[in-house]
């Protein structure tokens, strides 16, 4: 099976054993590293932080599915994550879960805020950038992430 048709295989049934835990797959990425094969999920929790339990149990369910169905031919490391404190945010629902939390927000013409954000409408963030709030459109950013608060 080639890595497209694993990470879609494997996508479909993360996503039913992480519904079974009340979390979401944020990603999946099959591919060589300089440790080997890799395939790894991250998760998240819809309504707060992944717990290492829950990364174990999702481990613990996927390999029991991918030992019994032998989709992939050579050996590989399963990895479970979450996407990480400074983890990206990347549609409306994120926006809008996260609201509240400072974040970096890196544009395409190379330009970098962090500043708070207060709300998410029509593809508009409402950032608040020193004392300033500022609307920044979607499809001007690069990137944008969580940053670590201490």
């Amino acid at each position: 099976m080639d890595t497209e048709r694993i990470v879609e295989t494997v996508k479909e049934e993360a996503k039913k054993v992480a519904e079974r835990y009340g979390l979401e797959v944020f990603d999946v990425h099959y591919r060589r590293e300089s440790k080997g094969w890799v395939l790894r999920i991250i998760i998240d929790n819809p309504v707060g932080y992944v717990s290492i339990r829950q990364c174990e149990l999702v481990s613990r369910d996927l390999e029991r599915f991918l030992d019994s169905e032998n989709i992939i031919d050579r050996s590989y490391i399963l990895e479970v994550s979450s996407p990480g404190l400074d983890r990206p945010l990347r549609d409306e629902k994120d926006f809008i879960r996260f609201t509240g939390k400072l974040a970096k927000f890196i544009f395409k013409d190379g330009r970098v805020i962090i500043g708070r954000i207060k709300g998410y409408e029509n593809g508009v963030v409402k950032v608040l950038d020193g004392k300033v709030l500022k609307d920044i459109d979607v499809k001007d950013l690069k990137e944008a992430r969580l940053e670590v608060e201490f």
